[in-house]
């Protein structure tokens, strides 16, 4: 897998193995205050005029879509997606 965070070399494997392992376990659970992070930072890019409200208005409703999924259980981190951050980036896009 392609990771993000990439480099060009690789860490060590010890870092790795502490680093890494649980990773999509732990992002399901913590997906519902990742995704409400997202729509305050959207009210916050807003509010500094980097978003118009027609954005706003636009991405909010497809986050709260999106958090509804993390709430009732059936949020899921497809297959070669790095992590929660960025299934949300591609569900909101695809949105």
């Amino acid at each position: 897998m392609n990771k993000l965070w990439s480099k060009g070399c690789e860490p060590h494997t010890l870092i790795e193995k502490f680093t890494i392992g649980n990773d999509r376990t732990l992002d399901l659970q913590l997906a519902k205050y990742d995704i409400q992070g997202s729509m305050a930072h959207i009210r916050m890019l807003q509010s500094i005029g980097l978003l118009t409200k027609d954005e706003t208005e636009q991405l909010l409703p497809a986050l709260q879509d999106i958090l509804k999924t993390a709430e009732d259980g059936t949020f899921t981190i497809e297959d070669g997606v790095e992590d929660v951050h960025s299934q949300v980036e591609l569900l909101l896009t695809r949105k």
